[in-house]
Formats: C-alpha cells, structure tokens, sequence
C-alpha cells in the first residue's frame, strides 16, 4: 500500500506504516519494520520510482522492533543518518525491545499477547549503533528539520515508551509511530498505544501534539484520523 499527500508517501509493510517525506537532496524516512524484510522495501520503493539511496535520513520513533529491525541493513546499505532520541540509544545498540509488550493497556489486549507471543518470542533485531554523524534529540526539537527542507518540528511524545518521539508538519499532519494508533480497536483500546509505559504521560503527549497544532495523526499502526478523535478517545479511557 502506498498512499500520498504532498511531499510525503507512506509505504505499508506489514502491520507498520512507513513514511517517506522529501527533503533536501532525496528522503527522511520514518521508521523501518522487522528484520528480514528489507528486500520486500526496496521492491516497494522501486514502485513508486525510489530507490534505497534517495534516503537520506532515517527517523526512529522509538527503538521497537517492528520500527528499528532493518534499519541497521538500511544504514549500511545507503549511508542514511539516523535520528533518534537519547532514551533510545542503550536499547539500539543492544537491538532489544526491552520493553515490548510488558504493559498491555487493558485486560483484552493481555489476553491477545499471550497467544501473539507464542509465535513471536525474540524482540531483538540488529544493533544500530549511531555515529558521530546522526542526530541525537533530546527534548522538541524546532529546527533540524527546517534546516533540512521539511516544514515541521521534531517533538518528544513519550508514554508508549520514554524515547518515543513525533514529526508534526506545518499543515497540522503528525507522524506519531505508537504515541497513538488505529489497530485493534476492537479490543477497546480506542486510540492508545496497545501497550504503555505510562498512560498519563501518553495523554500528556496527545495534549502537546493537539496544542502544537496536530490536525491529522498518521500513526504506524492503522490509517490516519482526526486529531479531534484523541480528545474523545482520552475522555472515553478515562470515564471507564
């Protein structure tokens, strides 16, 4: 599945919704997905005329496996800098998702990983050991992206995990990896991450996101929908 809306295309493998905004000179990317499908990516891109060297940059939300796995690949094979926060750093370089699926937000999502893990027990996936040259963020960051030819913001949106960061665009579009999803809703999850390590903190993050002027949240996992539609989603989690 490729979708576009401007300068940015979104590239589906799998269950992850991987997104390709231009910038100067080629593509910041956002996120990757498991180890091993690399291949199947590069097929993807050629079929919308981009090939794996047009990256410049790949952007990790957060340092899960299901959004690093190929990224060490992807590094090596284009040379692209990586930006991730400083939270992430440890478990990148370890390839661990250290904390996959020890919180699950409700008692039907508990129930739905039980079964999931006795197919998926490894979270690991290739260390990505960031160089001198990539970019550590370590809060918001308002102006690494401008210098780069994309119109928005880099903002730390923790809760689904402490090294949880998002891109919001200038005309309000926010790529947010798990911070929010659209994925399993029938578990009752609403538009919360699947699992959390703070709940609070994820509310305080859609609280930023909506201030800073989030109009359409393009998360990782399912399609995109009205920013309006966390403010409902929060109220709901919290009447019940």
């Amino acid at each position: 599945m490729v979708i576009s809306s401007h300068s940015v295309q979104c590239v589906k493998l799998g269950w992850t919704r991987c997104y390709l905004l231009k910038c100067t000179g080629g593509y910041l990317l956002i996120d990757v997905y498991y180890p091993g499908y690399y291949g199947q990516f590069e097929k993807k891109l050629e079929k919308i005329g981009i090939t794996a060297s047009d990256i410049k940059y790949l952007l990790l939300t957060h340092h899960h496996d299901d959004h690093a796995g190929f990224a060490a690949e992807l590094v090596r094979n284009t040379g692209c800098r990586v930006i991730a926060h400083r939270n992430a750093l440890s478990a990148l370089e370890k390839g661990d998702s250290e904390d996959a699926c020890d919180k699950p937000v409700n008692r039907r999502l508990q129930i739905v990983f039980t079964f999931y893990m006795l197919f998926h027990k490894e979270f690991k996936f290739p260390p990505v050991r960031l160089a001198e040259r990539d970019i550590i963020i370590e809060g918001d960051n308002d102006e690494f992206l401008k210098g780069i030819g994309i119109d928005g913001v880099i903002l730390h949106t923790p809760g689904h995990t402490r090294d949880s960061i998002s891109v919001l665009l200038s005309d309000g579009s926010a790529f947010v990896g798990d911070t929010a999803m659209n994925f399993l809703r029938w578990t009752g999850v609403g538009h919360r991450p699947i699992y959390i390590e703070d709940i609070d903190t994820v509310y305080e993050s859609w609280r930023k996101l909506r201030e800073r002027g989030a109009r359409v949240i393009y998360p990782s996992h399912g399609n995109c929908f009205s920013a309006a539609k966390l403010d409902k989603s929060a109220r709901l989690a919290i009447s019940t």
